[in-house]
């Protein structure tokens, strides 16, 4: 039953245990998002999109690169969304950040609308991933660029659809993305994921 609660709670942070959780996040994370921002080129100005922000560390590591970036976030948890709220409160009164609560599946934004969308270790927690994964690729410009970063111990044990990069790969083709490309060090994962004609 713990197990259940603490999975639960990792898919969707909520109450005391959710605030704790998304706090963890900003410093646990922070090194797989370094190690995903840095796998491809981040022309200044760009519009950038974020799924499943949690506690904001990727947003913190984009922020500190300086190029006048729009950067967008969304995520199903309320307390991700204080968290993030409040650790970034300076960049949001400024308008360079914004956040939403919602669904990856059912994205509010225009089609063609970011230049990059990031979604680092999240995928393993969408419940549709053929669904959410057609709706990043509505939202993306084209050209323009997918990072999906995640450990390697937690995709196999969250995912029993699309859990080898075989899969994954096929799964993204399927849907249009021209090029995947696959990067790996001893626990992480991450792919590089192309849209253009």
């Amino acid at each position: 039953m713990l197990i259940q609660y603490l999975i639960k709670q990792s898919r969707k942070p909520s109450g005391l245990v959710g605030r704790l959780i998304t706090n963890i996040w900003s410093s646990y994370f922070k090194e797989l998002s370094l190690w995903a921002i840095k796998q491809t080129t981040i022309p200044n100005n760009s519009r950038i999109l974020e799924i499943g922000y949690g506690g904001g560390s990727t947003i913190k590591k984009l922020l500190e690169l300086d190029k006048n970036l729009d950067i967008h976030g969304i995520d199903i948890s309320k307390e991700s969304y204080q968290t993030a709220r409040r650790i970034h409160s300076d960049a949001i009164e400024n308008g360079s950040v914004k956040l939403r609560i919602g669904n990856v599946a059912n994205l509010p934004y225009q089609n063609n609308d970011f230049d990059l969308v990031f979604a680092i270790q999240t995928h393993i927690f969408w419940e549709d991933l053929k669904q959410s994964f057609q709706e990043i690729y509505r939202v993306m410009s084209n050209p323009s660029t997918l990072i999906i970063a995640s450990e390697k111990e937690k995709i196999k044990y969250h995912m029993t659809d699309y859990g080898t990069s075989h899969e994954l790969k096929q799964l993204l083709a399927s849907i249009g993305f021209s090029k995947i490309e696959e990067k790996q060090n001893y626990k992480w994962v991450v792919y590089v994921v192309t849209k253009s004609d």
